[in-house]
């Protein structure tokens, strides 16, 4: 007799199937059907013995059909046989979702069910739904080519077979599923601690390259530091200017599979795919092929035996404050032999971005340095100038970029009387503001200079011009101290007036270094000078001190930077000075670079300024002194005496301009002057005339007019003479004038 239990009426099994809700059931399938065919042949085989069947299989569900997964016996063999149950009975196991007997599918009690297997050759079919959980994915059926009843007792077996099965199948899936929540948990663990140590990376970074002490070091350091966050073999990092974005600035950095590449430069070619990321401010990133299948790309060409080989190609740009582009970081080739990555990119698009400010910064740094030394270097005297006086050479060492152009300044001033003034100093501060204060009091001291006033003076009256700029500035003139920061003024200063007729040197300090002195014999030492102030202090007077220097002596003015710095104290430093310029040498420019090296090696971080000086006493027979009786008739006898020690010393094509010059001088000195009177001449580079007095009134300029008596006199001094003025003394004063030699030129006449 056929029976069909438990389902009368079964679902359609299509129409279930369709059903969305039990699509996940095909999901479930593929996870297990990855896992379970070992599993499931030896369930059917244990089927197959366990109800004494010819046949036995497991299909699960598919897509749009049940697909057999396993099975054993004759009738499973044939395609055609299995499609058509798999579309008959096991199907509406399935759809049922509990079991389902046929006795004997050509009994008409089974019509539905005979329909659907009836072409297998199978008379009898026993099958139970296989669960995951709450869920059907499939069935186990058994069936016979001959009609039997199906007991109860067989149908649990068969049940408990299914259970046992898909328990098995559980715990495999539960393994596979831990196995993938280890994969992924490791390859998230690996990815974070990849992505900390970029962090961690990407900080330090950050710290060297706002740590670099110029552009081109914060430049370099982007550029290895890029190459190794990503990790490539070849970086390039580029500052674009103008608007055809040409490379003006270039950092390479490559690992040693480009040792010959390694010094290679980047053509400011102003082209390229490049240009898209400086034009349009984002990133690129592209394969090998993609880059070489680019309209834009354009190789090398002639340049690409001197370029790396490219393997690919990652490029950020740098971008400023205000969203213009500052030029861009380029990677090639990563180590790993792979593409670049959203990762890579991201990475370096966060280094460019910290980057960026910093470059900005240093550019603009950079360019406030670059005009503070062009300010600075054409404020300090280009060359010395020649004087018999003296023999100079100097030095000037500005600061390293990182601590910006300071305020140091040296100079050498002729004076009257073949004199010659030697000046140094120093401005606290660095930048704009130090170089240009240095400018108007370098231009200060030469005004004052012209005046010939003594150390002393000049620097009290400096003093007075410091406190003036301070006022200005906004400074705190009642601070105190002249050691004040950018916003204000601050300098020291030492000026010293060498005579080589009295071979003295006259000097006077305000709170600079004491000079060397090295002696003919080699000894070096530093002059015991009383430190005045430094200038801005005001209210404290300054003290001048007259020294005698031997003839062969070396006299040697510095700024604090060329003895002191963070690494040596000053006497440290001014004890090196001592050694460093009592080495023998041949010239003063090669004592120079000997004392910088020496005391120097490596750029400091203030200015330093060295001028060294010879001096050289004037031949005594080049040197006439005369005193003259407050006595009219003196005179004649004044201007016959000077007519013979020109014709003495071989110029007598000046002596008739001499006479009318030495004529006037002594005429005004007794007329309107006070005893004693003195006429010195002396032969240098130029004929020197020297009228004393001890009257301080000094006289000047007038136009004569048509019937004044007097007042022609130091008009015509002025005219026949090359220059002219006046000094004055603690007591008296001098008027002085210069004539040129003969072979020198012609005579300045009216």
């Amino acid at each position: 007799m056929t029976e069909l239990r438990k389902a009368d009426v079964p679902p359609d099994p299509a129409a279930v199937l369709r059903d969305p809700s039990r699509l996940a059931a095909v999901d479930a399938v593929r996870a297990v059907d990855e896992l379970t065919e070992e599993a499931f042949a030896r369930s059917v085989s244990l089927a197959v013995r366990l109800v004494d069947a010819d046949t036995a299989l497991i299909s699960l569900v598919g897509a749009d059909r049940q697909f057999v997964r396993g099975g054993t016996g004759a009738a499973v063999r044939g395609q055609g046989e299995l499609e058509r149950l798999d579309w008959g009975f096991c199907s509406e196991v399935v759809a049922s979702g509990r079991p389902l007997a046929v006795d004997d599918v050509q009994d008409g009690s089974a019509r539905r069910a005979r329909l659907a297997v009836a072409a297998t050759g199978m008379r009898a079919y026993l099958g139970v739904p296989l669960f995951l959980g709450e869920l059907p994915i499939g069935a186990l059926c058994v069936a016979d080519t001959g009609p039997r009843p199906w007991t109860p007792e067989q149908e649990r077996a068969l049940e408990q077979l299914g259970a046992s099965v898909m328990s098995e199948v559980r715990l495999r899936l539960d393994a596979a599923e831990h196995g993938r929540l280890y994969e992924r948990a490791a390859a998230a663990a690996v990815a974070e601690r990849r992505r900390s140590r970029q962090l961690r990376d990407l900080a330090r970074a950050s710290l060297r390259i706002n740590a670099a002490p110029s552009l081109d070091s914060a430049l370099q350091t982007v550029t290895e530091e890029a190459r190794a966050l990503v990790g490539t073999h070849q970086s390039v990092t580029s500052m674009t200017v103008n608007l055809r974005w040409a490379q003006a600035i270039n950092a390479v950095s490559l690992s040693d599979k480009y040792a010959e590449y390694r010094f290679f430069d980047v053509p400011p070619a102003g082209e390229g795919i490049y240009v898209l990321v400086c034009r349009d401010n984002r990133p690129m990133r592209m394969t090998q092929g993609e880059l070489e299948a680019h309209p834009a790309w354009r190789g090398f060409g002639a340049y690409a035996p001197e370029h790396p080989p490219m393997r690919g190609w990652l490029a950020v740009p740098l971008i400023a404050s205000d969203g213009r582009n500052l030029g861009l970081v380029q990677l090639s080739d990563k180590e790993d032999g792979g593409d670049f990555t959203a990762d890579d990119e991201a990475i370096l698009v966060q280094l460019a971005q910290l980057a960026s400010a910093s470059i900005e910064k240093a550019a603009a740094l950079e360019n406030q340095y670059e005009i503070a030394r062009a300010l600075q270097s054409s404020l300090l005297p280009r060359q010395l100038p020649e004087h018999s006086a003296v023999s100079a050479a100097s030095r000037y060492l500005p600061a390293a970029p990182r601590a910006g152009v300071g305020g140091d300044w040296f100079d050498v001033i002729e004076l009257s009387g073949a004199r010659v003034a030697l000046v140094v100093g120093d401005v606290v501060g660095h930048g704009i503001h130090a170089a240009a204060t240095m400018g108007r009091l370098r231009t200060a001291v030469r005004t004052l200079a012209d005046v010939d006033p003594t150390p002393e003076e000049l620097l009290t009256r400096l003093d007075d011009m410091v406190n003036r700029f301070s006022a200005e500035s906004g400074a705190d003139g009642d601070a105190g101290l002249a050691f004040v920061g950018a916003d204000g003024i601050g300098t020291t200063c030492l000026y010293a007036v060498y005579d080589p007729v009295a071979g003295r040197c006259a000097l006077a300090c305000a709170g600079h270094p004491a000079p060397a002195v090295v002696a003919p014999d080699g000894r070096a030492g530093f002059l015991d000078l009383p430190v005045g102030p430094p200038l801005g202090v005001g209210g404290v007077p300054f003290e001048t001190v007259e020294v005698e220097v031997e003839e062969g002596s070396l006299l040697a003015f510095y700024t604090d930077g060329l003895v002191e710095s963070r690494q040596r104290g000053l006497d440290a430093g001014m004890e090196e000075l001592r050694q460093a310029l009592a080495e023998p040498c041949d010239s003063l420019e090669t004592l120079c670079d000997d004392v910088l090296k020496s005391l120097l090696p490596e750029p400091p971080t203030d200015d330093a300024a060295l001028l060294l000086v010879r001096p050289h006493g004037l031949d005594k027979a080049r040197v006439a002194t005369w005193d003259v009786a407050a006595d009219p008739a003196e005179v004649a006898r004044v201007r016959a005496r000077a007519t013979r020690m020109l014709e003495a010393w071989g110029l007598d094509e000046i002596s008739f301009v001499t006479e009318l010059v030495v004529s006037e001088l002594v005429t005004n000195a007794i007329r309107y002057g006070e005893p004693p009177v003195q006429l010195r001449l002396i032969y240098d580079r130029t004929v020197i005339c020297e009228v004393s007095d001890a009257s301080s009134t000094a006289p000047h300029l007038r136009r004569a007019r048509a019937f004044d008596e007097g007042g022609r006199g130091l008009l015509l001094v002025a005219r026949l003479t090359q220059r002219w003025g006046t000094r004055h003394a603690r007591e008296g004063k001098t008027i002085w004038c210069e004539q040129v030699l003969p072979a020198a030129g012609p005579l300045s006449g009216p």
